[in-house]
């Protein structure tokens, strides 16, 4: 199969996914975090009205996996943090991974503490 040599609509699909020009960057950078703190909010009130019961166990650890969530992408919103304290070597970006490492923890423990207890 021959690929045209006029290829401008696939030129700017590809446009979309360059991480330094596109406007999805940015969008996603603020979204996700707005995200992150709608389902904060979810289930904090989700837990109040399961209140002393063992759902609400659950529904503690997964606000504290996505607190996590919110604050790894919060710390990718703001880059290396070299405009605020942060150098290369002690960059935002390592407490990035930190949080999501975080938030996998966490989602771990309590996909095996609902298991443990079903």
């Amino acid at each position: 199969m021959e690929i045209p040599k006029d290829n401008r609509r696939g030129e700017s699909i590809m446009a979309i996914f360059d991480y330094d020009t596109s406007v999805l960057n940015p969008t996603l950078k603020i979204i996700i975090p707005l995200i992150y703190v709608g389902v904060i909010y979810l289930y904090w009130k989700t837990t109040k009205a399961y209140k002393g019961s063992k759902m609400q166990g659950f529904l503690k650890l997964l606000m504290i996996m996505s607190i996590f969530g919110f604050l790894g992408a919060l710390a990718r919103y703001l880059g290396h943090g070299t405009d605020f304290g942060f150098t290369k070597e002690l960059s935002l970006k390592w407490f990035q991974s930190i949080f999501y490492l975080v938030q996998a923890g966490v989602f771990i423990y309590a996909g095996k503490k609902f298991l443990g207890s079903s």
